[in-house]
């Protein structure tokens, strides 16, 4: 029985899915620093993190200390199979159930260097994709920013959950 979702948020994306999600499963939602205070070892969660990188942050601060029942990895980029395989890899997940997450981009809440890495990322995206067909709405998320949080975005995880 999951006793809480857990969740690390940078630009606010992760804690609405947790919010959600939450509320869906009726059970509450806390920080990682807030479930350290509230939440014993090996208590059965969910935990969503923002994806940074390739990485999903604060996965190993949540994988050791309990018992997690699935993983979410909200970030910017399209739900697609590969982009999914490649988070599963190199988050050494092949052994977990993974699900993701479409957040999206908030220039106005990134700070310092995650912002620059966004915008070079939106820089190289522009002049690696210009022109190819269906990157144009990829080009002006990471130039403009955008959210795609809809609740509907965690049926397949609740599904799983409640199994």
């Amino acid at each position: 029985m999951i006793k809480a979702i857990v969740y690390n948020s940078e630009t606010g994306f992760t804690k609405e899915y947790a919010k959600m999600l939450s509320e869906r499963l009726n059970v509450s939602y806390y920080t990682l620093e807030e479930a350290k205070k509230e939440l014993n070892k090996q208590d059965e969660i969910v935990y969503l993190g923002w994806i940074c990188a390739g990485a999903i942050k604060g996965l190993n601060k949540v994988r050791n200390r309990y018992k997690v029942k699935c993983y979410g990895a909200v970030g910017a980029f399209p739900k697609e199979d590969n982009y999914i395989e490649s988070l599963i890899k190199s988050n050494g997940l092949e052994n977990d159930k993974l699900f993701y997450l479409r957040g999206g981009i908030n220039f106005k809440k990134l700070k310092g260097y995650k912002k620059l890495i966004v915008k070079i990322v939106g820089r190289v995206l522009e002049k690696n994709n210009k022109g190819k067909e269906g990157s144009e709405e990829l080009i002006k998320i990471f130039n403009e920013g955008a959210s795609f949080v809809d609740s509907k975005n965690l049926d397949e995880m609740i599904d799983y959950i409640k199994k």
